[in-house]
């Protein structure tokens, strides 16, 4: 690695490719440990929208909990991977049934923006 100074003070590195990996490999498992940490907050926030917006019962909102679980953690285990993979599979299924979560998120940020 080597350090880009300007007055002495630090401002930047240049990598080789082997750090870059490294580095890359570390921010992923600092995203799934992030991910962990706030699983039972996302899947609390949608628990709630589901009871007020939808009128899910105890009974459904424990049987979306339990399945909803597993893919959280599987998103998590995710980061925790070496390949580079940009396509996660409900995101893909999903698009595949004609629902493009990413087109519904520019929709909203847009309207967000206005």
């Amino acid at each position: 690695m080597t350090i880009k100074k300007i007055n002495g003070k630090i401002f930047g590195a240049n990598l080789t490719s082997a750090e870059k990996k490294a580095m890359d490999i570390e921010i992923q498992k600092q995203l799934g440990v992030m991910n962990e940490r706030n699983r039972l907050e996302i899947v609390s926030m949608i628990l709630w929208q589901l009871k007020e917006k939808y009128g899910f019962g105890p009974k459904r909102l424990k049987d979306f909990f339990m399945r909803f679980d597993n893919d959280i953690r599987a998103l998590t285990e995710r980061y925790m991977l070496e390949e580079d993979d940009d396509a996660w599979l409900c995101t893909y299924k999903l698009k595949e049934s004609g629902i493009d979560i990413y087109e519904w998120d520019k929709e909203l940020n847009n309207h967000e923006s206005k």
